[in-house]
């Protein structure tokens, strides 16, 4: 790959950031949120079941489909895969002109609802993989592209192997802090190792963001977000998770995105975020018998624009289909019908929606 160079607008300022030729990352490089009360547009352009079948011109697609170029574009780095630094998607993606958000998935397989054997939170605060993730560190110094990252989604959420639920769940005399919830207490100190360990080599042009579901999963006490985050020394930004129904047979009524955003409030304040916040994923299914997409897109986006609960510093939708285990379709994807398409570009392209990042 060519040596290449970004402009980034810093506060009033140009910052000349050498992509692909530097032996490290020269200076500190965050994303700062947007200015007045704008709003970063990201995306999942569809990058497939496994969310990593990247290429640029899914990423320019997606920017004609929606009529607005995407800050940044999402992928999942599986480490089933091998813990390397995924560098012809991060390059794949920053060649279409968006910002790379890496969302490091430490499983070994996609199946779901079961605890992971060998990459569990466990094993990554032992540290049986800093060879590796050391190694993944190091060359994403050399490449030196600013990238925006998390780890393990949506811990609070029952679903994925590094859930709270698989790591020790509301038991408090198997490791560490006895007044703490192991399975929480193990994915924050997992997190933590793994931002140490980056921290130690030197990488600096990261944005780490916390990704959290907007419900949790049980909904007790001791699985709530707040026991999963990792602090504000270590998080930049602060995101989750809000469908509406994702299947036909789901109830629609109570899943409206304004709807659930009051009831889940409480979660969010026991955060006591300081942190920009993102809506790192939502979506509604289409074709619903009870239910219509383009009035809940349009309930959503009103309150993402005006709500008194939270004030969203940047959006990223979900655009992905998918069979159901019943032979029925899971239609997330923006083109589901040509009146969803149509709603989502008429109320992505209000002014206050922007696809320029702001790095520090």
């Amino acid at each position: 790959m060519k040596k290449m160079t970004l402009l980034f607008v810093v506060t009033g300022l140009f910052l000349l950031v050498s992509c692909g030729g530097s032996s490290e990352s020269s200076q500190s490089i965050k994303l700062l949120p947007p200015e007045g009360n704008n709003i970063y547009v990201g995306a999942f352009p569809d990058f497939g079941g496994s969310e990593e079948h990247v290429t640029t011109e899914k990423v320019l697609e997606f920017n004609q489909l929606i009529g607005k170029q995407i800050a940044w574009a999402c992928f999942s780095d599986n480490w089933y895969n091998g813990i390397k630094y995924p560098k012809e998607n991060i390059h794949q993606i920053y060649d279409s002109g968006a910002v790379p958000y890496v969302r490091m998935m430490p499983r070994s397989d996609e199946i779901q609802g079961h605890a992971e054997e060998y990459f569990t939170m466990q094993n990554i605060i032992d540290g049986k993989f800093d060879v590796a993730l050391r190694a993944w560190a190091n060359d994403a110094k050399r490449d030196n592209i600013p990238l925006l990252a998390d780890f393990a989604v949506e811990a609070n959420g029952d679903w994925f192997p590094w859930s709270g639920r698989f790591n020790g769940a509301e038991k408090r005399d198997g490791y560490g802090d006895p007044d703490y919830p192991d399975g929480p207490e193990r994915y924050r100190d997992a997190y933590r190792h793994i931002i140490d360990l980056f921290r130690a080599e030197g990488v600096k042009h990261i944005t780490w963001f916390f990704h959290y579901n907007y419900a949790s999963f049980p909904n007790d006490e001791w699985n709530q977000p707040k026991y999963y985050y990792p602090g504000d020394e270590y998080i930049d930004w602060v995101g989750f998770s809000l469908y509406g129904a994702q299947t036909l047979d789901e109830e629609w009524e109570g899943l409206e995105f304004s709807t659930q955003l009051k009831e889940f409030y409480s979660s969010f304040q026991g955060l006591e975020v300081t942190k920009p916040v993102a809506l790192l994923e939502f979506g509604v299914t289409d074709h619903h018998a009870d239910g219509n997409k383009s009035v809940w897109l349009r309930d959503a986006f009103k309150t993402i624009l005006d709500n008194p609960y939270i004030t969203f510093s940047a959006i990223n939708p979900w655009h992905e289909n998918w069979e159901n285990e019943d032979e029925t379709m899971t239609t997330i994807r923006l083109d589901s019908s040509e009146e969803t398409l149509a709603t989502f570009r008429e109320l992505i392209g209000d002014e206050r929606f922007i696809s320029e990042l702001r790095f520090e």
